[in-house]
């Protein structure tokens, strides 16, 4: 399959590189490095894990080969381009497939990489003395236990000891290589930098503890964490007073997620404990440790108040989910940590209250791939800004500024919520007046991670944050939350703590929206881009007051607090009275329009081949023995339009070409992809060549003009890069696609369909497309998805009549039953399964090319 790949690093950089190993190194041992890695390079290509970032920290000689040295190999996503298409389609009001959220095995299935490409990596890291190999269930990582030998064998780099800040880690000092075999496949190698780690955002120092016999909501001043005697402290539950929850629901029908490390033991029981002393209903728990339970509990402060951040301001969850690292917050384990929460895909929403150093390096996205397939199923991961302002590059301590401006990952990521921080106003009711911008709210510009479509309007190319903010000031209005005595967090004494930072602002945000998902059927999905979408109308609290040390908060949105908080009523009621929010579509004009649908297959294609996968194709490993004699299916492509009536995605294309089909031969004779582009040529002329997976732009299947021969059902069809051609497979079979039967029906939406708003007038006299359900299965040749559906059924059309006549649903379905008897209904656009189109056993009338079908929920029907 067509994929890009990475080339080596220009001579210029190579020379810096040499420069700088000379001087670590000396200049003997860095002529064989450097010769080394140059050598043979048309065998070997580079990864996206280049030369660790190392500055101002000394080096302590290279590492010996038999060290232990974990390893995480990323993946590359598969159909990258179409993933960022779909994405941007997810979130863009108007599309078909506005907030059509894949479940995780579809996410898979679509984008990770194949099964025999993850198998490649294992198999690769195997034969280099690795141990302990494992592949995900998405297949997005393959993880491994071996040694610095190890890693210098398979990645030709070297390794070398460190220390920073009194900080000793491993790092490597070439840039990680794989084979070119397996460039196409492998992203990164992570766990051969240790020197840095994950911080959390909150305060690093002895908490105060909260004096009361009355450990219950109300105004309370309390001693802050830094010292402060006046401080307006809040229980967890309060938040939601201030925030505005009102009638909105508790989210008791979303479950959240805290990513983290260490043990989460004494932070469970943290927030068990707090919901008994408050009289809070219990919400389930679950822990998943990935890489090892250390019983470090270092992270008891941050993981607690997560927990009951999120539970306080939200009512009580579904199900709150600890997921963590274990032994380790090396990007590694935080990686495998993050992707088990896109693998599960159990989780709405999902707080990272943690980040690494604000200065961005070349290691900057090493989890976009993840959080990518997480949106396109619908999650939202939220990430704390920071605690150091805008000046988050050099800074020693939360609350402190560094030396540089700059951003942390995963903050700057343009695949997660970002949430900064402020310092709230409010009555001694917890009545809401105002905030302003915390003074160490992070915020900036990233310098790597490219501008997301949704801030098309902000100035530069590059990732502006934080995208939202809520309360974090610990020294003038913390969080009091109840934590556990443990030696390991030094928490002396179990009892109400005073806490704060980002970190309370990420998980604040995370319970407010999980209460607006379940008000919403859990239908929202990634924040950002509906919230920047209505930014002039959606009931932010505006921060127009103080700044991050750089970026001055303002009217608008700004780079100390995004857009700002928002009334969690106010929002519900907004999102309720804006349909668009969820569907994509206005409610403008629907009183006047009705939606339709337009016939696909067989009635309005005169002169189209429908081809394609189906569920016996094998496009990897093959399906068909080439002792099997079937014609070969040839193209010639061009530039033609797309007709009328065709919808297309990246499952389904258009070749802007011309289909022909051989006469049949076995798939032996093929014994290469000059032989078959031969036989096409031979058969049709200059120009033809064997037809190819992708050649209608995505794979799956596609459209062509051209005509099949009768009884015609298997052919053989090209795979690029893949075993499942005649002339390289390895297992005696070869891969052939079918041509969709004509003995059903294709309906669905157009380019000029509106699900959401209508599109055809009521005074139009069109017939009715009626279904009757009875529970029949996919035909053989048709293949299915979110988009493309079986409607388990028979499909009939009414004679035309006006839409006005349709004043009820009721009414419509009347209509069915009458014409067709009982059992018939009329249509919707779901009934396929997912909705944008379907197919159905059934005939279409000729000259009928649209028809009324119903939606549900939305105001595009005749009738409302």
């Amino acid at each position: 399959m067509k994929r890009l790949k990475h080339a080596l690093p220009p001579a210029s950089v190579r020379s810096r590189l040499a420069v700088a190993l000379m001087l670590a190194l000396g200049a003997q041992t860095v002529m064989y490095e450097a010769s080394a890695q140059t050598s043979n390079t048309a065998a070997w290509a580079t990864t996206q894990t280049r030369v660790a970032a190392t500055g101002n920290a000394a080096f302590g000689g290279l590492a010996a080969d038999q060290e232990p040295a974990s390893i995480t190999v990323t993946l590359k996503l598969r159909n990258k381009d179409a993933l960022d298409s779909f994405v941007r389609e997810l979130h863009r009001p108007g599309s078909p497939a506005y907030h059509q959220f894949l479940s995780s095995a579809q996410s898979t299935a679509t984008f990770a990489p194949t099964e025999q490409q993850a198998q490649a990596v294992a198999d690769y890291l195997r034969q280099h003395g690795y141990t302990n190999v494992r592949i995900a269930p998405n297949r997005m990582l393959v993880t491994a236990d071996g040694t610095v030998g190890n890693a210098r064998s398979a990645f030709r780099t070297q390794i070398g000891h460190f220390t920073r800040d009194g900080r000793a880690g491993i790092a490597n000092i070439l840039d990680v290589q794989v084979p070119t075999a397996l460039s196409d496949t492998v992203d990164r190698v992570l766990g051969l930098q240790t020197l840095d780690h994950a911080q959390t955002f909150s305060w690093h120092g002895q908490m105060h503890p909260v004096a009361t016999s009355q450990p219950r909501p109300g105004y309370h001043i309390v001693t802050s964490p830094d010292g402060n005697t006046n401080a307006h402290g809040y229980y967890p539950q309060e938040f939601a007073t201030v925030y505005n929850a009102g009638s909105s629901p508790a989210a008791t029908n979303t479950t959240a997620a805290i990513i983290g490390w260490g043990s989460m033991t004494n932070s469970v029981n943290d927030l068990a404990q707090m919901e008994s002393s408050q009289g809070l209903a219990a919400v389930p728990t679950q822990v998943v440790i990935l890489g090892g339970d250390n019983g470090d509990d270092a992270g008891q402060g941050e993981w607690g108040m997560d927990a009951q951040a999120i539970v306080g301001i939200s009512g009580g969850v579904q199900k709150l989910i600890f997921y963590t690292a274990g032994g380790a917050e090396d990007q590694g384990l935080m990686l495998q940590t993050i992707n088990r929460v896109v693998s599960d895909n159990a989780a709405r929403v999902i707080n990272m209250s943690w980040g690494w150093p604000g200065c961005e390096d070349a290691s900057t996205g090493w989890a976009d791939s993840a959080f990518q397939l997480g949106i396109a199923q619908g999650q939202t991961f939220s990430a704390a800004s920071g605690d150091n302002g805008a000046y988050a590059c050099g800074a020693s301590t939360n609350g402190s500024y560094g030396t540089t401006l700059g951003v942390g990952y995963p903050a700057s990521s343009p695949y997660v919520v970002t949430v900064g921080g402020t310092t709230l106003n409010t009555s001694t009711a917890d009545s809401y007046i105002s905030e302003s911008s915390w003074a160490y709210s992070g915020g900036g510009i990233s310098a790597h991670e490219a501008k997301p479509t949704w801030q098309s309007s902000l100035s530069g190319s590059y990732r502006q944050l934080p995208d939202i903010a809520f309360d974090a000031d610990w020294t003038n209005t913390p969080i009091v939350a109840y934590f556990t005595a443990s030696a390991g967090s030094g928490i002396t004494a179990s009892g109400y703590y005073t806490n704060g930072g980002t970190s309370l602002a990420s998980p604040l945000f995370v319970g407010a929206w999980a209460r607006l998902e379940t008000a919403n059927g859990n239908a929202l999905g990634f924040a950002p881009p509906s919230l920047s979408a209505y930014a002039g109308t959606f009931p932010f609290h505006d921060v127009t007051t103080g700044g991050n040390g750089h970026y001055p908060a303002t009217a608008g949105r700004d780079n100390a607090t995004g857009w700002g908080s928002f009334d969690i009523q106010a929002a519900k009621a907004f999102i309720a009275a804006n349909p668009g929010f969820i569907s994509g579509g206005g409610s403008g004009g629907a009183s006047h329009l009705g939606m339709t649908w337009a016939s696909f297959f067989p009635g309005n294609t005169a002169g189209l081949v429908h081809v394609g996968n189906d569920s016996t194709t094998n496009p990897y490993s093959g399906d068909t023995s080439t002792g099997t004699a079937l014609p070969i299916m040839c193209v010639s492509t061009g530039s033609s339009a797309l007709p009328a009536g065709i919808t297309t995605d990246y499952y389904d294309g258009w070749t802007g070409g011309t289909v022909a089909f051989t006469g049949a031969m076995p798939g032996s004779q093929l014994t290469s992809r000059a032989v078959a582009d031969g036989k096409c040529a031979s058969a049709f002329g200059g120009g033809w060549r064997m037809a190819e997976f992708h050649d209608g732009g995505g794979g799956w299947s596609y459209w062509s003009y051209g005509a099949t021969p009768g009884g015609l059902g298997r052919f053989w069809v090209a795979i690029n890069d893949q075993p499942a051609n005649p002339w390289n497979t390895t297992t005696g079979k070869a891969m052939t696609w079918s041509v969709r039967t004509s003995t059903v029906i294709h309906v669905g939406r157009d380019n000029t369909t509106n699900p959401y708003n209508g599109d055809t007038s009521p005074s139009a006299s069109l017939p009715i497309l009626c279904l009757n359900v009875t529970g029949s299965a996919v035909p053989t040749g048709i293949t299915t998805d979110f988009s493309d559906g079986w409607a388990s059924g028979n499909l009939a059309f009414t004679g035309a009549l006006q839409g006005s006549q349709l004043t009820s649903r009721a009414v419509a379905d009347g209509k069915c039953s009458a014409t067709f008897g009982s059992g018939w209904r009329m249509a919707e656009f779901h009934d396929g399964g997912g909705g944008w189109s379907y197919w159905g056993y059934g005939a279409i009338p000729a000259g009928i090319t649209r028809f009324w079908t119903a939606i549900n929920d939305q105001p595009a029907n005749p009738w409302n």
